[in-house]
């Protein structure tokens, strides 16, 4: 890997910005192939830049159909290589010359089509053919169709790709665009960043946050009316634990609070069951004067039945049912109360255009330093799905919009918003 400050012929920097000459740590070059997954490419092309690599990307003709070269050009700063040759009024590129200086190779997502085309050395594109160029370490990151991904060919490709030296990142299993639930699901985005950055240095991604200790709260409280009934609410714990998940991998320490979250956990993180409102409390405080950063991701339910039935309730011994509620208690409101020099971030699910307003009075109110946004009414940002749609709130007078995206790259964005806050005397250099 090869520190050094270049720009390109524009004179615009990995960082994108004309006339910045800020070093970039690695010079990466990331392929993009054809399929619906091509839109989280843009995710992965801003976190390599936000961990301070330059970025230069080629696309294949299909990829374009999905995401436009014009995306890529914008975020990254550069022009976008898209043709071995000039055609249809574009300009032809060099394999030789769109390879030259560059660190590693990235092909995220790549089809099968163009692993099978690696796999047996063809170069029919500029792709495929800066892939025959390129000397150095080259990740591929798969996304296709669950058969697609099961057929024997693939698992052919995926060998011989392996026997190449190819760093493969797994596919998740999930739901995919054409309904079928199963393997081959693009890798999260910050995952894909982490094998790269394993792949350039030997070592995971960047610990940012050593020595920093982080609690977060996930999932949604449920709050008994009997013994089998409760008041509860839609979340799923997911962008808690891509939360969890992020800071972990990043160096921090990490305890979740979690409230009915069925998902798995992961090693090295500590998990605290609190399913009410009440118990998410009692977690809490007890976990809080020991945390530097707080991440109040949970979805605590407002109010609680006064009386819970001990057993379950006959629904045959009344037409109707009055349930009398009394308000619960503010957790972060309360934390924000003891805090010493603890950061805290509340999280504020609203519903409507009004509802970003109420965010920040939120966090006026509860006097946190960052709150983050979504609004539940706008589809890709409500509970329960993969992606997420946030406005961070904070630091001091700073707000950032953020289109749709992963929860895990929300929660790289969110972290980098809060790193600089944290109190230097927690960060093990």
């Amino acid at each position: 890997m090869r520190p050094r400050a270049r720009e390109d012929e524009r004179g615009i920097s990995p960082s994108g910005r004309e006339g910045d000459t800020l070093p970039a740590v690695a010079e990466i070059l990331m392929g993009v192939t054809g399929g619906i997954a091509a839109y989280k490419s843009l995710d992965v092309l801003r976190i390599l830049q936000r961990h301070g690599h330059g970025v230069s990307v080629v696309m294949t003709h299909t990829a374009e159909r999905f995401v436009g070269s014009a995306s890529f050009a914008a975020l990254s700063g550069r022009e976008v290589g898209t043709h071995l040759f000039g055609d249809a009024g574009q300009p032809g590129y060099h394999h030789l010359d769109v390879t030259g200086g560059k660190d590693l190779m990235l092909i995220a997502p790549a089809s099968a089509n163009t692993m099978s085309q690696m796999a047996t050395g063809a170069a029919n594109s500029l792709l495929t053919s800066c892939y025959l160029a390129f000397r150095g370490p080259v990740v591929v990151a798969p996304a296709m169709n669950t058969a697609m991904w099961l057929h024997p060919a693939t698992a052919r490709t995926i060998e011989t790709l392996r026997a190449d030296g190819v760093h493969l990142v797994d596919p998740d299993t999930g739901l995919l665009a054409d309904g079928a639930v199963g393997p081959g699901r693009l890798a999260e985005p910050a995952v894909i960043v982490a094998a790269v950055e394993a792949a350039l240095a030997g070592t995971a991604a960047v610990k940012d946050m050593a020595g920093v200790r982080v609690l977060i709260s996930a999932g949604g409280t449920r709050e008994p009316i009997d013994a089998v009934r409760y008041v509860g609410n839609h979340s799923s714990g997911r962008m808690g634990w891509a939360l969890a998940a992020a800071a972990y991998d990043r160096g921090a320490e990490v305890v979740v609070v979690q409230a009915n979250v069925d998902l798995p956990r992961q090693p090295g993180i500590r998990y605290v069951n609190a399913p009410t409102a009440r118990e998410m409390r009692d977690a809490c405080r007890a976990e809080f004067t020991s945390s530097d950063l707080l991440l109040m991701c949970a979805a605590v339910a407002d109010y609680r039945p006064v009386a819970a039935a001990g057993g379950k309730m006959d629904k045959a011994e009344a037409e109707s049912l009055t349930v009398a509620l009394e308000r619960t208690t503010d957790i972060l409101a309360e934390l924000a109360a003891l805090r010493d020099d603890q950061v805290l971030i509340g999280f504020a699910v609203e519903h409507g255009p009004d509802g970003l307003g109420r965010a920040r009075a939120k966090r006026d109110r509860k006097a946190v330093d960052i709150v983050v946004h979504n609004d539940a009414a706008v589809a890709g940002a409500a509970f329960g799905g993969p992606d997420n749609i946030i406005t961070i709130i904070g630091p001091g007078e700073a707000e950032i919009a953020l289109p749709r995206m992963s929860k895990r790259a929300c929660a790289e964005h969110i972290l980098d918003a809060a790193r600089p806050l944290v109190p230097a005397r927690t960060v093990s250099a």
